[in-house]
């Protein structure tokens, strides 16, 4: 088992154990991104989670987009929590750090450790909200078009429109060429399948396109933020937007983000709200 994978097993055991150790000062290596997470995952592996919180913000704040980087920032968040020294929206910057993660890797385990630390995280969350009395549902399911579009990488759907379309020019060629009548009602069939599998492919490749340019996404970090109106007003009959949850972010502008969240559609304060670094 991975290092990561074993400090997610432990948090998992022991995530809100422990008592709160003090913060040491952070050493002189602010210049250097290699040494700041070098010292990140030292003051993690010492249990000084405060430290760690600060040389992987430093890292995000000069630009440094990392898989590895997100899940030790989440993980230090959530040693933050166990330690006793909750700030205010460590859960939802823990599960921003881990949903980060899962959209920046490639590595099957490492998206994988990210994957069971953020349902301990959002576990914890939708444990706090039944205790208060409210809705305890973290995670909303995204729509069934865009889960077909996420079946596949981009580049893949353009390759198999690309297949499709020469199976459909192929087809076509045969039905003029054919002399037997069995043989032009083959190249016919064989055409209209492959000029409906081209529209579909060609569909699914512009709309995974269009997600990568245009989808913005982010995690509420704000604990029990109020979903506003295009007044900014608080929505009636609209219980508080759990934190950690996963927003779809339509428009920034005046100090609050348009957001989609579920079912439900509005505003909040853009510092309410963390947006995801994408590939």
């Amino acid at each position: 088992m991975s290092p990561r994978a074993c400090f997610a097993v432990v948090l998992a055991c022991a995530f809100f154990a422990g008592s709160a150790r003090g913060d040491e000062d952070a050493p002189h290596e602010e210049t250097d991104p290699a040494a700041l997470f070098r010292g990140a995952h030292e003051a993690l592996i010492a249990e000084r989670p405060s430290e760690a919180i600060a040389k992987l913000e430093a890292l995000a704040d000069r630009g440094v987009v990392d898989a590895v980087v997100s899940f030790d920032r989440g993980l230090a968040y959530a040693a933050r929590v166990r330690a006793g020294g909750e700030q205010p929206g460590d859960l939802g910057r823990a599960a921003h750090g881990f949903e980060e993660t899962r959209e920046l890797t490639r590595d099957a385990s490492l998206a994988a450790d990210a994957t069971s630390a953020l349902a301990i995280v959002r576990s914890e969350v939708a444990r706090r909200r039944s205790r208060a009395g409210e809705s305890v549902e973290i995670q909303h399911g995204v729509s069934l078009g865009r889960s077909i579009v996420e079946l596949l990488p981009e580049n893949a759907w353009a390759v198999i429109a690309a297949v499709t379309a020469l199976a459909l020019s192929a087809a076509i060629v045969a039905r003029r060429r054919a002399t037997l009548p069995r043989a032009k009602v083959a190249a016919t069939t064989s055409a209209a399948i492959a000029g409906s599998l081209l529209l579909g492919t060609s569909t699914l490749a512009w709309a995974a396109r269009d997600a990568r340019l245009h989808l913005r996404e982010g995690v509420v970090i704000a604990p029990n933020a109020r979903l506003l109106d295009a007044r900014h007003l608080a929505l009636d009959g609209v219980a508080p937007v759990p934190e950690g949850v996963r927003a779809q972010i339509v428009d920034e502008g005046g100090g609050f983000s348009h957001v989609v969240i579920g079912s439900a559609d509005g505003y909040l304060p853009s510092s309410a709200v963390l947006p995801l670094a994408r590939r």
